[in-house]
């Protein structure tokens, strides 16, 4: 029996959209530049934190940058990719539109920073969300849930009643912790043993009818 949530909370990057590659090509660039070489555990440790925690990734890795410059970088290179054709996540446009057509509430929860999230939301042929919560609107980033639970609350509903759907190992802790039910769509490679979520393989193919069942 399907139960309809309070609204549905979204995350941005690896979640909606396939722009995990755009921050991995900056990175690649930012370290060449510093000689230092990219490896399977640099981009692990990217996925999922917010542009400062990766940020830091680089400079323990090598990158003789300020956390400052290597933000201005990240932002500077995924904006420009941006603005061409969004690169839909495949089932995310659809799955929203779907949500919205049944009047469901629905919030972007990002930790990406708001010139970049708002750029996303305004590149967007339909009004998919009713509020918008960035790495700029919170102190701690996931796996902390306060992004989450801001988002529960300037929508005026129980985070306990809502689902947040998530990718990566920082985001689904987050959710998992905000108490919200959780659709995790991770990457194939990744172990999440220690959080109870629902786990797809993607939202390709997914009804919104399913994802109320969660």
């Amino acid at each position: 029996m399907s139960r309809k949530p309070a609204a549905v909370l979204w995350d941005m990057d690896g979640t909606i959209l396939d722009t995990e590659e755009y921050y991995n090509d900056s990175a690649r660039g930012i370290l060449h530049a510093h000689d230092v070489a990219w490896t399977d555990e640099i981009e692990l440790a990217l996925n999922g934190g917010s542009l400062p925690d990766m940020a830091q990734v680089l400079i323990d890795a090598g990158a003789e940058l300020t956390v400052d410059e290597i933000v201005r970088r990240f932002i500077l290179d995924v904006s420009a990719r941006l603005r061409g054709k969004l690169p839909w996540k495949p089932g995310a446009e659809s799955m929203l539109r779907g949500l919205r057509a049944e009047g469901t509430p629905t919030a972007l929860v990002t930790m990406s920073p708001r010139v970049l999230a708002e750029m996303v939301v305004s590149a967007m042929s339909f009004d998919a969300f009713d509020i918008v919560v960035t790495a700029d609107d919170v102190e701690r980033a996931k796996p902390a849930p306060d992004a989450y639970e801001l988002a529960a609350a300037k929508l005026g509903v129980d985070i306990r009643e809502c689902i947040a759907v998530e990718d990566s190992p920082p985001g689904i802790a987050a959710a998992v912790a905000s108490g919200a039910r959780v659709v995790g769509v991770p990457l194939e490679h990744l172990v999440l043993e220690d959080y109870e979520f629902t786990r797809w393989d993607g939202l390709a193919g997914r009804t919104v009818q399913q994802m109320f069942r969660v």
